[in-house]
């Protein structure tokens, strides 16, 4: 049974939060997320979510039980130059907070609790550090803590484009008219899940996101469709089951909130996809949020693919040359494990063999003879090479062919080819990556000769300059 590596990590830091005689401390056991919405023309509201391990907190006896008192410190940056050179700007935003936690009796915390808490606030739409700081506590032995995530925060403000929030993932939502307390909002009661896991004890997923502007792809009965499903992480089709489509009549917000049982998944990683369909059943903006599912008794389906001999099969027959360049070309859509594993083997043999189960562990159809996802990857490739190919390498070999391979076709390109003071640049934006939501490309022809590099991304993993826009302009120098 397969358990990712992010389910390991989330139960042992459960299991080893109480210590033990002769380790050393650890710090407060502490998952963070966030997710932002629309709040007026020149701000966006921002939501920070925060689980704090109820077993790694430091407990004082009280009259009621016990209590712990935790100061956390929470503070957001723009990203800037100096951000990137490793000097700390102004904050635009902080707050300093003593979270008070009770509990009737310290035997009685199990694996797995959280205190849950929540922060707004109404910002700027932009590209921001968010930081986390937790003080060592010397009474109990407790370590400091520091946590960081890059945050891009969206501009809603567009009357004339649909749009779609950030999707909050929750334990549980509910009517309720209690407008004072800390996770009221649109008339419901949203209790967030920060650390994204669900699973044995907790097979409901929640969720809640708001769609704008949705009169724009609405028919003539003033209505659009929502489609909201599950899917595994590594196929785009909805899982059996786990997909809900609904008419609603558009209006702005639009309020979203659904739930799926999630009892009978497998323990694996996956996505909660959402999108806003017009009349014509096309899917005109999207959102997903990876989650993370942990059920030990339920087995994994065996599918039967239809081309299941290696020997019969034309990855058998493959050349050299023709195994290199198919690494080659799926390197940018492998995991880090698949690329280490790629490097490693040496046997033709092998790398045919390896060639074959990687396109087969994607098949989002294995009982065909077709591979949808492979037919559409090469189909990305063919186009990249018409497109973007240069002087000196193909263009599935270049940084946009290799970004539009691997995250598909942009929501929108912005060409910036003659701006005066300006180097040659295209911004690429991508109304949702699994994972990331909305997402920002810079490609940069620095050289003057066609050659387009990425030199910013706000997707994880890919380059980032903060200062983007001064290294663009001619006569600019480091």
């Amino acid at each position: 049974m397969h358990i990712s590596i992010r389910l390991i990590v989330v139960l042992l830091l459960c299991a080893f939060a109480r210590g033990s005689m002769g380790q050393d401390p650890l710090p407060v056991e502490l998952d963070l997320d966030h997710a932002a919405f629309a709040y007026d023309a020149d701000h966006s509201m921002l939501e920070i979510y925060l689980a704090f391990g109820a077993a790694s907190l430091g407990y004082e006896v009280s009259e009621d039980g016990y209590r712990a008192r935790l100061p956390i410190d929470i503070v957001m940056l723009r990203s800037t130059a100096a951000t990137l050179e490793g000097t700390p700007s102004d904050p635009v935003w902080q707050d300093s907070l003593t979270l008070d936690f009770a509990v009737t009796d310290t035997a009685g915390l199990v694996q797995g609790q959280y205190f849950v808490r929540q922060a707004r606030v109404t910002i700027a739409p932009g590209e921001y550090e968010l930081r986390v700081l937790i003080p060592s506590d010397e009474a109990h032995g407790r370590p400091s803590l520091e946590l960081r995530r890059d945050v891009l925060v969206p501009d809603f403000a567009t009357d004339e484009l649909v749009g779609l929030s950030d999707v909050t993932l929750a334990t549980g939502i509910a009517p309720s008219q209690e407008r004072d307390d800390l996770f009221f909002k649109n008339g419901l009661l949203i209790h967030p899940n920060a650390n994204q896991l669900y699973g044995k004890g907790m097979n409901r997923l929640y969720y809640y996101a708001e769609a704008y502007n949705a009169d724009a792809i609405a028919g003539d009965d003033g209505q659009y469709t929502l489609l909201a499903y599950i899917a595994e992480a590594n196929k785009p089709q909805p899982l059996s089951g786990l997909q809900k489509r609904a008419k609603r009549d558009a209006r702005t917000p639009d309020v979203l909130a659904g739930t799926f049982e999630l009892d009978a998944l497998p323990s694996g990683s996956y996505f909660l996809r959402l999108a806003l369909l017009n009349e014509h059943n096309e899917s005109m903006v999207e959102q997903s949020r990876k989650f993370f599912v942990f059920n030990p008794d339920v087995e994994r389906e065996q599918v039967v693919a239809f081309e299941t001999s290696f020997e019969t099969s034309p990855y058998a027959t493959m050349t050299e040359e023709e195994v290199a360049r198919g690494l080659a070309h799926i390197d940018p859509i492998s995991t880090a494990q698949e690329q280490q594993r790629a490097r490693s083997i040496q046997d033709l043999d092998e790398k045919r063999r390896f060639l074959m189960e990687f396109w087969q562990r994607r098949d989002p159809n294995p009982s065909t003879p077709i591979n949808e996802f492979r037919d559409e990857f090469y189909g990305r490739l063919q186009y990249a090479n018409e497109r973007y190919s240069v002087r000196t390498m193909e263009g599935w070999e270049t940084d946009r062919g290799r970004t539009l391979i691997k995250f598909g076709a942009p929501s929108m390109i912005e060409p910036h080819l003659y701006d005066r003071g300006y180097k040659p640049y295209e911004v690429w934006q991508y109304n949702n990556i699994p994972g990331e939501g909305q997402a920002v490309f810079v490609f940069a022809d620095r050289d003057g000769f066609g050659e387009f590099e990425l030199i910013h991304s706000t997707v994880a993993g890919e380059r980032k300059l903060a200062n983007w826009v001064e290294e663009l302009q001619d006569g600019y120098s480091n």
